[in-house]
């Protein structure tokens, strides 16, 4: 390990001690001058071979001098070199660094550093050591780590305890002014950017040193530091958002390549400004809301795929508990939450999306059949025709879900429903239409059309009965049965009813009309007629279906006509008159 600092330090170049005064250092110039003219050694000098090799030209020469003119580039470079302190261990300690005898280095310095505190007579030794320790000659079977660490616990100590006025008044002008804080700093920042280069030791492990030893611009220093850290993880989390924009596929991959590189970095800066600090809070935020992100947009990406949705899923979940483990504020930790828990509960359902998978075309089928009458007309008719496109479809759902499944159930239901709706519907509407009229002969020809309709409906509620349904709806369905079985059972008690299975008191809408009366002798030959003779052949009873479907409409329409009537009155006349031969 040799730093630059020490290596190339003005001071060495000129091969002066810091502390040489002004004449000292133009005599030292004119002198190297005229050997590097003369192409010949200059000799022996305070520039330490031992460190390192060192070529002189006239050109570094000047550059060192034109280094060492500001009074804040003197003490800068002075803290990277070495000084006079204390004559009697120090320059012997010179002497055999000229001649590279580490032994006496060790005999003097380290002894003097190893068990005493730090003093006024033996602080240039501890400043020395920490000089020679980062220029690494004195390195043996210490890690590179372990030398940085004491020469910087040495130097800033050094500054900390003041000594620093004595190097200050060797080298700088009596007016120069300058706190040990910003000298400190000073010190430390050029060491960082001399590590950070040439990457002695890493920043996590300069950031331990400077967090282990107690000084007075530690806590400045630290926050100050932060700011290219924050910098360069934000410039990092854009260029990854970029490349997840282009290829969502690589989500995962750029995710866990940015963790490596942040995490260490970010846990340095939790410890150097805390949980509570706003730069740590926010930028710990973005960079958890990243991860997060990354897992959404892998798994949304593979989602529909039957093949991938499941190991995207689970990826996912590995990078929204990483991003959990960096969320500070609330906001974030609350996305976290809701997407974890939103995509735990899309992996639980999964047998019911295979199961939903397998009775696609099915639910399909019945969605649009349910699409289909919702247009039409709500009739018994309809209600009919639902249930029986709609119950082999059913069934086939049912094979696949069974008879519990919450799906299937909420499907034949549905169909259930609907249909029962539409019988109600059109009882309803005969009903109202019976309130609104007055008529003897139209109200007659509805309740006939009533009968008929109630029992088509509870015939419809007999199908319906034998279907699975879920429990809230079969308690409404069966109360609403047992409203149309009672309405079933009145109009079976009134007089003059339709047809509904045999002759006697059944009605004769048309006749009645005509004759004005349900019980003129015409009309009850005319009923004879029907139960004697028609309702004894297929042909005969399907006759008399029909008459009780248009009769009811033809008296609606005929009922206040006196022509019409006195010409269906003649008519029936002529047809009596034949049917009693």
């Amino acid at each position: 390990m040799i730093t630059k600092l020490v290596l190339d330090n003005p001071y060495r170049i000129l091969g002066l001690l810091v502390g040489a005064t002004a004449a000292e250092q133009r005599k030292q110039i004119t002198r190297l001058h005229r050997f590097i003219e003369a192409e010949q050694s200059p000799g022996e000098d305070n520039s330490f071979p031992l460190i390192g090799e060192l070529t002189r030209s006239i050109d570094s020469v000047n550059e060192a001098s034109s280094k060492l003119n500001l009074d804040l580039d003197k003490i800068s470079s002075a803290l990277f070199w070495f000084y006079l302190g204390n004559e009697i261990f120090d320059e012997p300690v010179f002497e055999a660094l000229k001649i590279g005898d580490l032994e006496v280095v060790k005999n003097i310095w380290e002894k003097k550093t190893s068990n005493e505190e730090m003093t006024l007579k033996n602080a240039s030794a501890f400043f020395n050591l920490g000089t020679l320790y980062l220029s690494g000659i004195a390195d043996g079977t210490n890690t590179d780590e372990y030398l940085i660490r004491k020469a910087i616990e040495f130097k800033v100590l050094f500054i900390e305890n003041g000594y620093h006025r004595k190097l200050m008044m060797l080298c700088t002008d009596e007016n120069f002014k300058i706190s040990k804080e910003n000298l400190q700093e000073i010190f430390l920042n050029n060491l960082f950017s001399e590590i950070e280069s040439s990457k002695i030791i890493t920043t996590t492990q300069f950031l331990d040193i400077i967090k282990n030893i107690e000084f007075s611009s530690k806590e400045s220093f630290l926050k100050s530091f932060v700011q290219k850290p924050i910098e360069s993880i934000e410039a990092k989390i854009e260029e990854a958002k970029a490349q997840r924009k282009n290829d969502k596929t690589q989500s995962i991959s750029i995710a866990q390549k940015l963790l490596k590189e942040i995490d260490p970095t970010l846990k340095q800066l939790k410890s150097i400004l805390g949980t509570s600090d706003i730069k740590y809070t926010s930028l710990s935020d973005r960079f958890a809301d990243f991860i997060l992100q990354c897992g959404i947009d892998y798994f949304k990406h593979y989602k529909e795929s039957e093949s991938m949705n499941e190991v995207a899923a689970k990826k996912a979940l590995e990078l929204f508990a990483k991003a959990k483990t960096y969320a500070v504020g609330n906001i974030v930790k609350e996305r976290i939450k809701e997407n974890t828990e939103n995509l735990n509960e899309w992996i639980d359902e999964k047998p019911e999306r295979e199961k939903q998978q397998r009775i696609l075309v099915h639910f399909e089928k019945l969605k649009d059949l349910i699409d289909e009458y919702d247009t039409k007309s709500q009739t018994i008719a309809n209600a009919k025709l639902l249930l029986n496109a709609a119950n082999p479809i059913l069934q086939n759902i049912k094979t696949v879900l069974g008879s519990t499944d919450d799906l299937y159930l909420g499907l034949s239901t549905r169909i259930a429903s609907d249909s029962q709706g539409m019988c109600v519907s059109e009882v309803n509407s005969i009903q109202d239409k019976f309130s609104k009229t007055f008529d003897n002969s139209t109200k007659l020809a509805l309740i006939m059309l009533l009968k008929n309709k109630v029992d088509e409906a509870y015939q419809v509620t007999n199908t319906i009965s034998t279907m699975d349904l879920k429990a809230d709806f079969r308690s409404s369905f069966n109360s609403n049965r047992s409203s149309l079985q009672s309405l079933k059972t009145q109009l079976g008690n009134v007089g003059g009813g339709g047809r509904t299975g045999g002759g006697g008191n059944s009605g004769c809408y048309i006749a009645t009309m005509a004759y004005g009366d349900y019980d003129h002798p015409q009309v009850i030959e005319l009923r004879r007629f029907r139960d004697e003779v028609l309702l004894k052949s297929r042909l005969g009873t399907y006759c008399v279906d029909f008459y009780y479907w248009i009769s009811p409409k033809m008296v609606e329409v005929f009922k206040n006509k006196k022509n019409i009537n006195s010409t269906i009155r003649g008519i029936l006349n002529i047809i009596i008159k034949f049917i009693k031969k």
